[in-house]
């Protein structure tokens, strides 16, 4: 650690070729995975009635809108790798910009971890000659993923533009061959007699906590502000049209799977959307399913493979990471802090559980939302004259939405599902000492340019 005292040396830096194809695929390709696939069978079962669970994705979905407004303006405004610790670095300084960069890292670590896990489950029921073996293939499945976009940012263009693509056809399909189900559902008359009891405080917080993960992702387009051609257009329009995007996408999901069972069979369910094909295509369509799941969860694992090494070349450029994290190759790749990034996370794939590496993530996410929320009234206020080839909408009643939602649900997720929040309270908890260890270690900061 001690070479982040020095500056580092002047060499290759990102290649500037991406384009709105990618952003967009990046934002769905990031958010819709294997989270709509596992947890909407246990939030449906949690909440119970038809109406709060369309009500929970889509609120949750609604405020995701509100941050990817907020999201935009900063990331056109400072158009440089590493989405929110670039802004909040800037609007708080090196403390805060260090805590919500280690954060960023964690959060993409930890979901390369249990993307990684729930990969090798869905190859497991696909290939039951793997059952017993997840946690070796989980590991292999990180490696494989770091060496591919170790060829190049044109690959990992290509790969994720390609895995998004398919993801969203097989949705489709998933979603019409749900419609197609045309028996009158048996569990509609208990639906209605079973929405008179109240659904509990720790329900409600837990089903809010795991949606927000599954929307998590949505800022993908801001962390390759850098590396986009025209980012004052494209990483806006990549941002918005995504979000919507994966809302339209949630919900037609959640519509199809209560079209065919109830919210109880879903939540009894460990992969609702294969035992609604079952029962409309027979057992067959579990393996299709099971082949689905697969290329969702891979696709974010792709995406969570490239994000980290953004973050870490950014504090490494700022002296807050070790100067290798500089290190690009000609083909676009800043290749330490991947590798890095990437072991990290196979350690996280082989001692962590789903459930708990899940909503541990989504305070952080939280954490990050409110840091950024604060960022964008702060610069308004201090720096009235800085660029801003696009401003957030409806400023300052919609960030503000944005910004006190964010901090009540950090309130609320702690009260409601204390011990995955306290995880994540630990895990940013570690980074004061980190940061004072570096900061004996370094030279004077840079100044925090545009």
């Amino acid at each position: 650690m001690s070479s982040v005292a020095a500056i580092a040396p002047p060499g290759r830096g990102l290649l500037r070729i991406l384009g709105l194809a990618f952003g967009v695929a990046v934002v769905v390709g990031n958010t819709v995975g294997v989270g709509i696939m596992r947890t909407s069978g246990p939030t449906a079962g949690r909440l119970g009635q038809p109406v709060l669970i369309y009500l929970v994705w889509l609120g949750v979905g609604i405020f995701v809108l509100m941050v990817a407004n907020t999201l935009a303006e900063l990331a056109t405004a400072m158009p440089k790798a590493g989405g929110p610790y670039i802004y909040v670095r800037r609007a708080f300084g090196d403390y805060l910009g260090f805590v919500c960069g280690w954060g960023g890292v964690a959060i993409h670590v930890l979901a390369d971890g249990f993307l990684a896990i729930a990969s090798s489950e869905f190859l497991a029921e696909i290939w039951p000659v793997l059952a017993g073996r997840e946690s070796l293939v989980a590991t292999a499945l990180i490696v494989l993923f770091a060496a591919l976009n170790s060829l190049g940012l044109r690959t990992s263009s290509t790969a994720q533009q390609l895995l998004s693509l398919l993801k969203v056809l097989m949705l489709a399909a998933l979603v019409i061959a749900a419609f197609t189900y045309s028996h009158s559902p048996a569990h509609a008359a208990h639906a209605v007699a079973g929405a008179a009891p109240g659904v509990g405080f720790v329900a409600v917080v837990v089903s809010m906590q795991t949606v927000l993960e599954v929307y998590d992702g949505f800022n993908g387009a801001c962390f390759f502000s850098e590396e986009t051609t025209d980012p004052d257009r494209t990483v806006p329009r990549a941002l918005l049209y995504g979000a919507l995007l994966v809302i339209g996408i949630y919900l037609a999901v959640n519509a199809a799977l209560l079209h065919v069972l109830s919210p109880a069979e879903m939540g009894a369910s460990k992969l609702a959307a294969a035992d609604a094909l079952a029962r409309v295509w027979g057992p067959p369509a579990r393996i299709a399913t099971a082949v689905l799941a697969l290329v969702a969860s891979l696709s974010v694992l792709n995406v969570c493979i490239l994000l980290p090494p953004r973050i870490l070349y950014s504090m490494s450029r700022d002296r807050l990471f070790v100067s290798s994290g500089t290190f690009v190759t000609r083909h676009g790749v800043p290749l330490a802090s991947m590798w890095l990034s990437a072991g990290a996370a196979t350690v996280v794939a082989s001692v962590g559980g789903f459930d708990t590496l899940y909503t541990a993530t989504a305070f952080l996410s939280a954490c990050e939302f409110l840091l950024c929320s604060g960022a964008l009234f702060v610069l308004r206020r201090r720096e009235p004259t800085l660029r801003r080839p696009y401003r957030a909408f409806g400023y300052p009643w919609v960030p503000g939405i944005a910004l006190i939602t964010s901090a009540a649900l950090l309130v609320v997720f702690v009260l409601g599902n204390t011990g995955p929040s306290l995880l994540a309270i630990g895990v940013v908890a570690v980074t004061y000492p980190l940061f004072r260890f570096v900061q004996r270690r370094r030279s004077p900061p840079p100044a925090l340019d545009a």
